[in-house]
Order: structure tokens, then sequence, then C-alpha cells
């Protein structure tokens, strides 16, 4: 491991080490990220607090961030573009830099730990709208259609779970779009439960 990296690693553990705290462990390859390891950490605990308030439980994990985009996408098999990937305790992300600087850094950390907390059993589309809803991500979507409101539930599944490039933007914007009507209608709670998008919507249980 390179110094800067370990000395991130070491910085993460010691700030997230209050008493019942879900701790992050972060490693880095870019030396440059670790100019951006407290952001994570604010963005992290205050996840963590907002979650407990909707009775879910963080568990502790690790953040392992890329050298690029290629590295990513290398190491997830997702496309060049996406900002992170979830898979156990273990979130990858692009390089913290490049998140910082797109105003995504803090949002992503939110959203990949929804993902950790989120109760089994939610259907992929409403996962990811929660998690776009509650990261804030979804405040910063157009407000023009998605082209996908027509698409059954089980459909948008499908499409969010085959990762097309060229329509995985517009179905990450339709699934938000779903969540944010549902909690306005059900409240997180009720969301959580996994209830259907719409009373004409295929059941999702």
């Amino acid at each position: 491991m390179r110094p800067a990296a370990r000395l991130a690693l070491v910085f993460v553990l010691l700030g997230a080490g209050a008493a019942g705290a879900a701790r992050l462990d972060v490693t880095v390859r870019d030396p440059g990220d670790r100019a951006h390891v407290a952001t994570v950490r604010r963005a992290w605990s205050g996840a963590e607090q907002d979650l407990r308030a909707l009775g879910l439980r963080l568990p502790g994990a690790r953040l392992e961030a890329a050298a690029s985009a290629a590295d990513l996408a290398a190491r997830t098999g997702e496309p060049w573009f996406v900002a992170a990937s979830t898979r156990g305790t273990v979130i990858r992300t692009q390089r913290l830099g490049a998140l910082a600087a797109r105003g995504l850094l803090p949002l992503t950390v939110r959203h990949e730990a929804f993902h950790l907390a989120q109760p089994r059993g939610l259907p992929r589309w409403l996962a990811e709208g929660l998690a776009r809803v509650f990261s804030g991500e979804a405040s910063r979507d157009p407000a023009s259609p998605t082209g996908l409101e027509g698409l059954r539930d089980a459909d948008l599944d499908h499409l969010l779970a085959t990762r097309d490039p060229a329509r995985l933007t517009a179905a990450y914007r339709e699934a938000a779009r779903r969540a944010r009507a549902l909690v306005g209608r059900v409240g997180w709670k009720g969301a959580l439960g996994g209830q259907s998008s719409s009373s004409g919507a295929s059941k999702i249980r």
C-alpha cells in the first residue's frame, strides 16, 4: 500500500471511532484523494444519523476509491460513468477527487450508505430510487420526462439490471421519480415496506 493510502486509512479509522458508530475504512489509490477523506467521513456520519431516524442500521463497511474510471469499471463491471458500486459491505467508488469535482462525493457516500442499510427484498427500481432520493441526487435531476413513465415496475427492474449504458441514466431518473412519488404518498416507512409505485403497476412482492 502506498504511504498516502495508509495515512488516509488511519485518518478515517480514528475519525469514525465514536461509540456505537458504524466504522468506515477507506483506502485510496490516488494520493490526491487523501484531501477528500474528511468529506467522506462527514457524509458517512450524516447518513448514519438519517438512516437511524428511518429505523435503519448502517453496518461497518470498507470504501475503496479506484485510481480512475477505467479502474473502477474493471473492478466492478459497471459502465465507466457509474459513480460507485456496493457489494456486500465493500463500496467501490470513482476517485474521490473526481467525484468531488462534480459535486457528487457526499451524495455518492449517502447513496451507497442507503444500499448498505436498506431492507432486504426491495425491488431494484425501488432500492435505486430511494437511494437517489435519500442521497439528494434526485433533487438534481432535470424536470423533463424520462421517456420511461409507461414502463412497468418489473420492466424498469430489468432495465436497471441489464446496465445498458444508453438507457441507464434515464432508468435511474425514472426510479427516483417513482420512489419520490411513493414516499410522498405513503411516507418513508411505507416506502421501505416495498409498496408498488402505483395502484395500476405490477406488484413487487
